[in-house]
């Protein structure tokens, strides 16, 4: 019976509450993200109780989706408080604090602490050596609130419709384009689908996911427009919160380390791996892949960031406690894994 539901899920705005409700508790990753977007634009009063319920589901892209639709409604602000105190993942806790700014929260009080970590070498924020997580999670909120939403949505998509691609991803960024990211895509050059994958991922819509797996298997273009859809199809991947695609994360991880970083005519990927952003990504989604991301803790060489060690770090504390066996393993004796395991474990207890 659910294989035969299986595609009506990804349809949600064609089920009532209930059957949101039903898709949540029964459907497969993306269905139940699908679900939690959709329950999160409705505006009925049973809504905001179910939403805030999922605050505390196991998967990022149904949380992410929560704090969006309360932030929308201004509502549910002690629930999203707690949840804050517990996310891990950057993508959900940027929204959580956006949410918390929309109930009432002062922006400073609301703006989530980068993820900074021991590392023997000192303090360290991987994230921001990626150029990913949080970035400058102040300016990022006050951007996402400076004006009404109905009033900021509206400049946004008239911005984008002149080809501001830097609209189209604020637009993404506040989790309602209206098709437009799709109206434009036959319009768009080079450069234009670059920033089309990051609103994507921005946007947090499941419907893309089958594109943004293809996507990083990429193999009929130029080198240089190839990295930058691997790169950015992880990242928007990461973003989309979908633990179902960890196989697929996994299974990339290995082809670019087989066939193309480090290879002739690899360009980008050199200087800034996919594999950084692949294991980012499998944080994100908060994947149970523990042990293979304990193998990259003595990882300080392989690229030009020095090594993956530390995107690897990152993803491991993100885990939480699905991590902490595999840790516990590994940082047993005296070689840089073993350190770099027990600086997470004292991270996580911190």
């Amino acid at each position: 019976m659910k294989r035969l539901l299986r595609p009506l899920w990804r349809h949600p705005d064609k089920f009532d509450g209930p059957g949101l409700l039903r898709v949540l508790r029964h459907g497969d990753g993306a269905s139940r993200v699908a679900a939690a977007r959709e329950l999160a634009r409705r505006p009925e009063t049973p809504a905001t109780q179910a939403l805030i319920a999922l605050l505390t589901d196991p998967m990022p892209g149904v949380r992410r989706a929560a704090a969006r639709g309360l932030g929308w409604r201004g509502a549910g602000a002690e629930a999203l408080e707690r949840a804050a105190k517990q996310e891990r993942t950057s993508t959900v806790a940027l929204d959580l604090a956006e949410a918390r700014v929309r109930c009432g929260v002062p922006l400073a009080e609301a703006t989530p602490s980068p993820l900074v970590m021991e590392t023997a070498a000192g303090p360290r924020d991987p994230e921001r050596l990626l150029g990913l997580g949080l970035g400058e999670p102040e300016r990022a909120l006050a951007r996402r609130v400076a004006e009404p939403l109905a009033e900021l949505r509206a400049g946004l998509s008239e911005r984008a419709r002149r080809d501001d691609l830097q609209a189209l991803q604020d637009l993404a960024e506040l989790g309602e384009d209206d098709g437009l990211i799709e109206t434009l895509r036959p319009s768009l050059g080079k450069r234009g689908e670059n920033a089309r994958l990051l609103a994507l991922g921005l946007l947090g819509d499941p419907a893309v996911l089958d594109e943004l797996l293809d996507d990083l298997a990429r193999m009929d273009l130029d080198p240089g427009r190839a990295f930058a859809h691997r790169r950015l199809s992880a990242l928007a991947l990461g973003r989309l919160g979908v633990p179902d695609v960890c196989k697929r994360l996994v299974r990339a991880l290995e082809v670019e380390a087989l066939e193309h970083e480090g290879r002739p005519g690899a360009g980008l990927g050199v200087q800034y791996p996919v594999r950084a952003v692949l294991i980012w990504a499998l944080g994100e989604v908060q994947a149970p892949v523990a042990d293979l991301l304990c193998g990259y803790l003595d990882n300080t060489h392989q690229s030009a960031l020095g090594g993956f060690h530390l995107p690897a770090m990152a993803a491991l504390w993100k885990l939480g406690d699905l991590a902490r066996p595999a840790l516990e393993s590994a940082a047993r004796g005296s070689s840089v894994a073993a350190e770099n395991a027990r600086r997470v474990l004292a991270h996580g207890s911190s």
